[in-house]
């Protein structure tokens, strides 16, 4: 099986007349520099703001204006591109470690052209601020200045940046993206930012120093066009239209399609133009390049959906309709929980009025299946006031009536609080639901928990740490954590588990309960299947340094779902690591992004979500609800 428990309890320790295989040789000879530098975003905001220090010296809203209309250009960009683009297209599959790297540079472009424009504002007024009767002179002089200046010195430039020293001192960087997002277009190496403000600036210098007149707007419209222009060539969409490839087209050699510069990031050696192929076609540097679309499943397949639930505000901003590179980042909560939940809850009141739920990504299961995460509009707070209960489940009930009327689809797992006993006895009554509905008791839905290998990975992660003869266990009573200490009670007898919890459910030898949360302090491990409010765990530690009691836990091990980081100001030597999770080691069993907006790592699922998979996988014609199988729980693992 390619999915392995991941356990973390160990203490951290001319270029077209050189054949390839010559340059790639050449190249490598060459010491990579493009990404020695290790930059912070913590001070992004104040040097956005610094042009403002200017306002007494040259009017600065004008440099605002420009900078924040390309800002919101990019993003717009990003969301339509996810939307239409990348959102059913599991081949490809964005890394983590590519999203952190762009999101970190993607916009110092367009800060970088905010300080050159206050410079040349203050050196040259009358360079922005001409008399608004000649803006379309100005607009007609810009568009001649980039057809005839910039698009030649952007090429040659392009060339130059390609030569092996550059390549690995500057370009390398914007080419470590292989699989490219609109906003690629805009990372590059710092230090290759002043390549292109030297290269693109003709396009509003030449109607100043030739024509007299040049205005602001014209070089904001043009920025921004530009910025458009550019992150259309990063696009994966397909444009084959004969205006555009075939020979006798003026398109072909005048404007480019995604392709052409795909290719570019393909070949590394061809395409070097930046709107305009005509130069390449020229130089001799052009190569057809044309994506793989064989293969795909069809666009409406789709065979298992695994219902899941919003998490707060912290959630919908890992939601890449609002940023993509935000998709592995972990949930944030700035605002007390309750607070942040009755937002949320507003904010699902809003989005009911137009959408039942939130449709994430497609993924592609063991080269055969497709499956999707569908997350009800629903907020934590509709799964924690009983009366709201009903409603939730009629909300599960009819995504499965939609499904499959709309697609076919049979097999569904049902996400965390989905499956809460209080809500629906584990599912049980979603399928008891589904069994009594006139259109679904006949088309073999199949409901699945995915408990069973939650449990069994959450045992199986305890039960490796070496030399366990005791823990502590906060949340033992649920679902997850009785079936832990039953397989505890079966196959490591001698462990002895203390419980905290007011309510005695099992009687077992090995077992003992207490209600004082400060008893944690005498384990050296503590496992938690519930969130408690980090203020909780301090008071604990406080007390203990208050009252000199010796502390002996070192561990808090929490499979909780969201996964919520606690850290001790008052004991940082307390580690609270994440147990559970899963990691995805083959590039076979699971393509596309079924790991985001999870608060986790790309390539680790939840436990939960996996089995459901996996059952998908090995089409299993029964329904996983209820309680846990301990047979079951041993065989799954």
């Amino acid at each position: 099986m390619c999915i392995n428990p991941k356990t973390k309890i160990k203490q951290p320790t001319s270029a077209n007349s050189i054949p390839d295989r010559v340059l790639s040789k050449e190249i490598k000879v060459v010491k990579a520099t493009h990404a020695a530098h290790d930059r912070t975003t913590d001070y992004d905001l104040l040097l956005f703001l610094v042009p403002a220090l200017f306002y007494k010296i040259t009017p600065v809203h004008p440099i605002f204006i420009t900078g924040i209309a390309r800002i919101l250009a990019t993003r717009l960009i990003l969301t339509f591109h996810y939307l239409l683009v990348d959102k059913d297209n599991y081949r490809n599959k964005l890394t983590q470690k590519q999203l952190d790297r762009e999101r970190d540079d993607y916009l110092v472009g367009t800060i970088l052209h905010m300080w050159t424009q206050v410079l040349l504002q203050v050196i040259f007024p009358g360079m922005f601020f001409s008399d608004e009767r000649f803006l379309k002179s100005c607009a007609i002089f810009t568009f001649w200045s980039h057809v005839l200046m910039v698009e030649p010195l952007y090429y040659f430039a392009h060339r130059w940046l390609h030569i092996p020293e550059h390549m690995k001192s500057m370009h390398g960087f914007h080419h470590l993206s292989i699989s490219t997002l609109p906003s690629t277009s805009l990372v590059q190496n710092f230090q290759e930012h002043f390549v292109y403000i030297a290269t693109f600036g003709p396009a509003f210098l030449a109607p100043f120093f030739l024509g007299g007149h040049q205005h602001w707007k014209v070089i904001m419209a043009y920025l921004v066009w530009f910025d458009c222009t550019n992150a259309y060539g990063h696009m994966n969409v397909r444009v084959r239209h004969p205006i555009f490839t075939h020979p006798l087209s003026p398109f072909r050699y005048l404007f480019y399609t995604p392709e052409f510069h795909l290719g570019h990031h393909a070949y590394f050696r061809a395409n070097y133009a930046l709107f305009m192929p005509f130069w390449d076609l020229a130089c001799g540097t052009h190569r057809e390049f044309k994506k793989d679309d064989s293969g795909l499943m069809p666009a409406k397949q789709q065979d298992f959906v695994f219902i899941g639930h919003n998490g707060g505000l912290g959630h919908m901003l890992t939601c890449p309709e609002f940023n993509v590179y935000n998709v592995y980042e972990k949930y944030r909560f700035s605002l007390p929980l309750q607070l942040d939940f009755m937002i949320c809850d507003l904010i699902c009141h809003i989005a009911r009025l137009f959408i039942k739920c939130y449709t994430c990504s497609r993924y592609l299961i063991n080269g055969k299946k497709i499956g999707r995460i569908i997350c009800l509009a629903r907020s934590p707070l509709d799964y924690m006031i009983p009366k709201r209960f009903d409603a939730v489940n009629a909300g599960i009930l009819k995504l499965i009536k939609d499904e499959y009327t709309e697609k076919g689809t049979r097999y569904y797992g049902l996400g965390n609080l989905n499956k809460m006993k209080q809500l629906n006895e584990s599912g049980e009554l979603i399928v008891k639901m589904v069994q009594e509905d006139d259109f679904l008791k006949d088309k073999n839905i199949r409901i699945w928990t995915g408990d069973t290998l939650t449990a069994a990975s959450v045992y199986n992660q305890i039960a490796e740490i070496p030399d366990l003869d005791e823990f502590f266990f906060i949340g033992a009573n649920g679902k997850v954590g009785t079936a832990v200490c039953a397989m505890f009670n079966e196959k490591n007898p001698h462990v002895k588990i203390r419980v905290f919890s007011t309510y005695h459910g099992m009687n077992y030898p090995n077992i003992t309960y207490t209600q004082d949360l400060n008893e944690m302090l005498k384990y050296k491990v503590v496992v938690t299947g519930k969130i408690l409010p980090a203020r909780k765990y301090e008071k604990v530690s406080k007390f203990s340094l208050r009252e000199k009691i010796p502390q002996k836990t070192r561990f808090i091990m929490d499979y909780t779902v969201p996964f919520i980081e606690i850290k001790l100001e008052s004991n940082p030597g307390i580690r609270h690591q994440h147990i559970g999770l899963l990691q995805v080691t083959g590039r076979n069993f699971l393509k596309g992004h079924f790991d985001i907006c999870m608060s986790h790592d790309e390539n680790h699922i939840y436990p939960c979500h996996a089995g459901c998979i996996i059952n998908s996988s090995e089409e299993k014609e029964f329904d996983e609800v209820g309680e846990i199988d301990l047979t079951e729980m041993g065989n799954i693992w």
